[in-house]
């Protein structure tokens, strides 16, 4: 796969040469697994002027809890670098990292969070997969 910067202009405008369509991936994304208790439980990929950014949110009570909206990095295969197939977003919690890597794949987003503590007291570090589906009434 190939990195590239998605960083100009929202896909209903004209992207600038080589930066990839991104429309896959955009939208509300919900997780198969609503009682899961690691990664994320609900995803928003949105396009800004600044480029490709995913909200995520996790386990919570009473509601989800919102990670906050990071920057992505989007990525794209070798054979089609006009279209983006996955991303990548990183959260900072201070003593946790976690890094959540995403690709599309007919008509789901399957997703990958990789989590580590960095101070040895926060718990064992965790790796999950998790296969998501637009929300509805969301194109």
């Amino acid at each position: 796969m190939t990195s590239r910067s998605a960083s100009h202009t929202a896909p209903a405008t004209p992207r600038p040469p080589g930066t990839p369509e991104v429309s896959a991936l955009l939208g509300d994304w919900v997780n198969t697994d609503q009682r899961s208790s690691k990664g994320a439980l609900r995803l928003s990929v949105t396009w800004h002027e600044e480029g490709l950014f995913v909200r995520a949110f996790g386990t919570g009570s009473p509601q989800p809890r919102d990670w906050g909206q990071v920057p992505a990095v989007v990525y794209t295969p070798p054979d089609t670098p006009s279209a983006a197939c996955s991303f990548s977003a990183v959260y900072d919690f201070g003593s946790l990292r976690t890094v959540i890597g995403g690709y599309y794949k007919t008509g789901i987003l399957v997703t990958t969070t990789c989590s580590v503590f960095s101070d040895g007291n926060g718990g064992a570090d965790h790796w999950a997969r998790s296969f998501f589906h637009r929300a509805e009434g969301r194109s």
